[in-house]
């Protein structure tokens, strides 16, 4: 009875085990931070990029929502985003000179989709049955309207 309360055989196992709980939910996410991260900074980037844009034109929407979609577009003309493409709302001049550039996108999720290809709830889902949506929104001051 004495030897089989010292044996350490597979102590090393179940430690790994119980570790393993807490690390791989940890690894999951991380991925879907850095996913979520990286998705709003090319939102961030295309509303600067939209604005920027206005203010060159001094206040003209024209070409701008399309410019502002064309960002998310891969030289194979793939999107850099998944799901749906983004959307963009342009504020023109208002009465102190400034447009604003609010460029949404619903994110999709790597590991905490709500449903399956086939549309069945996922029963790990996380996120809850609300989508999240990534918004950027840059304001941008024009000069005196002529």
């Amino acid at each position: 009875m004495k030897s089989f309360l010292s044996d350490q055989r597979g102590i090393a196992a179940v430690e790994m085990a119980i570790g393993m709980l807490l690390l791989v939910p940890l690894l999951l996410v991380l991925v879907e931070a850095t996913k979520a991260l990286t998705e709003y900074s090319q939102l961030q980037n295309a509303s600067m990029e939209g604005a920027r844009m206005l203010a060159r034109q001094n206040g003209d929407t024209s070409g701008v929502n399309d410019y502002v979609q064309s960002l998310f577009q891969k030289a194979d003309g793939t999107s850099t985003v998944d799901g749906e493409a983004p959307t963009v709302n342009i504020t023109p001049r208002d009465s102190q000179n400034n447009v604003t550039v609010q460029v949404e996108h619903a994110f999709k999720p790597y590991f905490a989709n709500a449903s399956d290809a086939q549309g069945n709830p996922n029963p790990f889902n996380i996120m809850g049955s609300t989508p999240l949506t990534l918004s950027s929104k840059t304001v941008m001051a024009l000069p005196a309207a002529n």
